[in-house]
């Protein structure tokens, strides 16, 4: 009787685990753009780790459009598929890469597409650069502000992004999809991202936002918060189009 063929990663799966722990998983679609390979290069990978138990492989419902085709690896002959197929490392596999207990995780539908843009955003910027000090992750920054009563102790930025030209300076970065209405959430919500910025001697906070309406939304509060601190426009906050930086991932790419 033969035994199984003992699995082994291989240094480009090592470096795609890493950085899905880094950033809680990924959609499949996702794992496409980081590989750089085809759909079906992706989905090959994805049974790969899923058959070893390195990884849970789940379909997540996010109203984001289809057509979707079933997957006879991951989906049940019975069911339409709805949705993209997302894939994130099983607790122990995550922790050995993280170096703590992440506890249990799995995606949810009301956050799937703010870390969908958020890592593709990462991607366009480094790559599969996974050196915290390169671009340190919500979750990484989660762990490291965690205050004594289990809770963070301030805003907690989606990532925090190294200077190319000036590597000692570092910036937060806030990606913003839809508008925060009432009582002055975004406001709050811009100002929070400030003072935890300033509060770590950051550079500042670069904004990536979607859509017209928003990004004018965003500069108009950013100058409602210049003239509070009376000053012509803040010199540490920057706003740019999240669709245009994503068009041009080859050009900002290290």
């Amino acid at each position: 009787m033969t035994s199984a063929p003992e699995f082994r990663l291989q240094p480009r799966d090592t470096r795609i685990e890493e950085f899905c722990a880094q950033q809680y998983g990924m959609s499949l679609t996702t794992l496409m753009k980081a590989m750089e390979r085809s759909q079906r290069s992706a989905y090959k990978l994805a049974k790969r780790l899923h058959e070893a138990g390195r990884v849970h492989v789940t379909r997540l419902d996010y109203g984001s459009p289809g057509p979707w085709r079933r997957s006879e690896q991951f989906d049940d002959s019975t069911v339409a598929p709805h949705g993209p197929l997302w894939i994130y490392l099983r607790r122990e596999i995550a922790w050995g890469y993280l170096e703590f207990d992440p506890g249990e995780w799995q995606p949810k539908a009301s956050t799937a597409a703010h870390l969908t843009a958020v890592t593709e955003l990462r991607l366009a910027l480094t790559g599969m650069e996974t050196d915290p000090e390169v671009w340190t992750s919500e979750r990484l920054l989660r762990r490291r502000f965690k205050s004594e009563n289990g809770l963070p102790g301030s805003h907690i930025s989606d990532g925090w992004f190294q200077d190319f030209a000036d590597p000692d300076k570092t910036w937060a970065i806030e990606v913003e999809l839809s508008r925060k209405f009432g009582d002055g959430r975004l406001m709050r919500s811009m100002t929070a991202a400030l003072n935890t910025a300033e509060r770590h001697e950051l550079a500042g906070v670069l904004y990536f936002v979607r859509g017209e309406g928003l990004r004018r939304a965003v500069e108009g509060v950013a100058a409602r918060m210049a003239r509070q601190r009376g000053v012509e426009r803040l010199l540490n906050l920057e706003i740019h189009d999240l669709d245009a930086t994503l068009a041009r991932n080859e050009v900002n790419k290290p």
